[in-house]
C-alpha cells in the first residue's frame, strides 16, 4: 500500500470516529491528509471504498488476533485476546457506533461481517465446550443454553462501545469488560471449574498487568 493511500484511510478512520460516517466528505478527508480531492480519487474514487477497505483491515487484524488461539479453546487464551480485540473495537470505534448504518448501506460489508460474528460466537462456543469436556463447566441442561450463552458473551464484547455511548460515560477499564464477559460464564462453571478459572485467570491478569 502507498504512503498516501495509507494516510488517507489512517485520516479517514480518525474523521469517522470523531463524527461518524455520514457528515465526513471527500474534501474532510483531503483536507486532513492535505492533498487535493482529485489526488484522493486516484485511490479512491468515493467514500465507499474507503470504507469497505477500512472494514478488511479491521477483520484482517481480529483475524490474526484469534489465529494464534483457536487450536486450543480455553479460558486462558480467551481472555488473554480481549485487550487486543479491545484495542481494535477503539481503533475502528465508527465501525462499532455507526454499524447499523453501514451494515444497512454496504451489503458486501454486510455479508462478511455475518460471516465474521457467526464464527466468533462459535469459537465462544468452543471454549464452553471444551470446559464441559474437561469438567470445569456443568453440562448444558437444555439444548441451545450454551449457544445462547456464548452469543451473550460476544455481545458484551461486542457492543461496549455503542452501550457506553449511548449512557454518556467513559470507556470502561480492562477488568471491567473482562468481568462482564465472564460473569455470564460463572455460573455455569462446576467447583473444579471455579478454582481453576480463578486460578488461571488471575495469573494471567497478573502476568499481563
Amino acid at each position: 500500500m502507498s504512503k498516501t493511500k495509507q494516510k488517507i484511510l489512517d485520516a479517514s478512520r480518525k474523521l469517522f470516529n470523531e463524527k461518524g460516517v455520514s457528515p465526513i466528505t471527500l474534501r474532510d478527508i483531503a483536507e486532513k491528509v492535505g492533498i487535493s480531492i482529485g489526488n484522493l480519487a486516484y485511490h479512491y474514487k468515493n467514500k465507499d471504498y474507503i470504507i469497505l477497505e477500512l472494514f478488511e483491515n479491521m477483520e484482517e487484524e481480529k483475524t490474526a488476533i484469534l489465529s494464534g488461539v483457536q487450536q486450543i479453546p480455553s479460558f486462558v487464551n480467551i481472555d488473554r485476546q480481549v485487550a487486543p480485540l479491545l484495542d481494535i473495537s477503539k481503533k475502528y470505534r465508527f465501525f462499532f457506533l455507526d454499524s447499523v448504518q453501514i451494515l444497512r448501506n454496504y451489503p458486501l460489508i454486510a455479508e462478511k461481517h455475518k460471516a465474521y460474528i457467526n464464527d466468533s460466537i462459535k469459537y465462544v462456543k468452543a471454549v464452553l465446550d471444551y470446559s464441559v469436556g474437561s469438567g470445569n463447566m456443568k453440562p448444558e441442561e437444555e439444548e441451545g443454553l450454551y449457544w445462547r450463552l456464548a452469543t451473550t458473551a460476544w455481545m458484551n464484547l461486542y457492543f461496549w462501545p455503542a452501550h457506553m455511548a449511548i449512557r454518556g460515560k467513559q470507556d470502561p477499564t480492562m477488568s471491567e469488560v473482562k468481568n462482564m464477559m465472564w460473569d455470564v460464564i460463572r455460573p455455569y462453571l462446576t467447583e473444579e471449574g471455579r478454582a481453576n478459572f480463578n486460578k488461571k485467570i488471575k495469573n494471567v491478569q497478573h502476568a499481563t498487568s
